[in-house]
């Protein structure tokens, strides 16, 4: 039997590849970074709908999130893009994501840094091939207020 099946695997997409256990702590970090970074914007964001003023009779005094505002509430704007914001960051935030606090650390090799900075290098040199060989487009000529009206 083929071994790709015997193991899960139906296309060659697929299969699992091999990452260096420096880069996947690094990309657990991003995560927790990112999770962290969302809690704190949904707690302001949370603060700010709390915070909102409403008038006398308004559904959303009491019903903080679900409820409309009256057209005439004096923080009915701010309330409504807190709303926006609330909702994104629950929408885009990690569900699960702990931090490695008792990871070891491990300094870079001399070989994983010359290798990143070469390889930064090149990057700035292809960059600067690039910039020199693709022309700028021409700015748009600056009209005046009395062409733009006539």
């Amino acid at each position: 039997m083929d071994p790709l099946k015997q193991q899960g695997y139906t296309t060659e997409s697929d299969k699992k590849v091999a990452v260096a256990v420096r880069d996947w702590n690094a990309m657990k970090l991003a995560v927790w970074r990112s999770k962290h970074a969302w809690d704190i914007v949904a707690r302001e964001a949370q603060a700010l709908v709390d915070r909102a003023a409403h008038m006398e009779g308004c559904p959303a005094k009491d019903e903080k999130e679900t409820a409309t505002c009256l057209p005439d509430c004096p923080d009915r704007e701010l309330r409504l893009s807190a709303l926006v914001i609330l909702g994104a960051s629950r929408q885009f935030a990690p569900v699960q994501a702990t931090r490695i606090a008792d990871a070891p650390f491990v300094s870079p090799s001399r070989e994983r840094y010359s290798e990143v900075i070469a390889e930064l290098g090149a990057c700035q040199a292809q960059l600067a091939a690039i910039a020199q060989t693709t022309p700028l487009p021409e700015p748009p000529p600056i009209q005046s207020i009395e062409e733009k009206t006539s």
